[in-house]
């Protein structure tokens, strides 16, 4: 089981944001910092979500560790770019800071393509109902985990096996025409409906 911080870590991280924010670094430099001071913990990044189609690659590979190169942690609710601008506009006292730090550091695991295009997909609304395209999780259960240098951890063992079991009966597979070819089948998945 995965805690949040403790209070003494995050008053140092907050310690360093403030210095980050009072040094003379130029703004892309202070959002490099801002990144390092709270990452590669195990709360770091964490997964609260997983989309359908990350399920189906998973299922397609039966759980096996492979398919990691498939996929992504997407910080879905708020860019990381944008919590780290709002956090350099003005000098935000602690319980602000960590406020807007803990509630976008939340991410969503995803399939690189849909990672790619996630930005034209909300454009266009393909993302309005997105109670249809995830599932949630809880991140306290410690899946899918930061890696200590980079990237998030993933085994067939227990990310893999933890996706089968508890998600095999939930996701319908459909042909996906518009990127199959003759020598190529390509799938698309979408969520089971309650009633079956």
């Amino acid at each position: 089981m995965i805690d949040e911080p403790s209070k003494k870590i995050k008053e140092e991280i907050y310690q360093l944001y403030t210095q980050i924010y009072d040094s003379s670094f130029d703004k892309q430099k202070k959002k490099n910092l801002l990144t390092s001071i709270a990452g590669w913990e195990p709360w770091s990044w964490r997964v609260v979500g997983i989309t359908v189609d990350a399920v189906g690659r998973i299922l397609e590979n039966n759980g096996h560790a492979r398919v990691k190169s498939e996929l992504v942690r997407d910080h879905f609710f708020q860019g990381r770019s944008k919590t780290y601008e709002n956090m350099l506009v003005n000098k935000l006292d602690f319980e602000n800071y960590w406020k807007e730090f803990w509630e976008n550091d939340r991410t969503i695991l995803m399939t690189k393509d849909e990672h790619n295009k996630i930005n034209a997909d909300r454009f266009v609304g393909l993302w309005d109902f997105k109670e249809d395209k995830i599932f949630e999780i809880d991140w306290r259960d410690g899946y899918f985990i930061s890696n200590k240098v980079a990237g998030f951890h993933f085994t067939y063992k227990r990310e893999g096996q933890f996706i089968v079991y508890n998600f095999k009966d939930k996701v319908i597979q459909k042909l996906d025409n518009s990127k199959s070819r003759t020598d190529s089948i390509v799938y698309y998945y979408i969520k089971k409906n309650k009633n079956g």
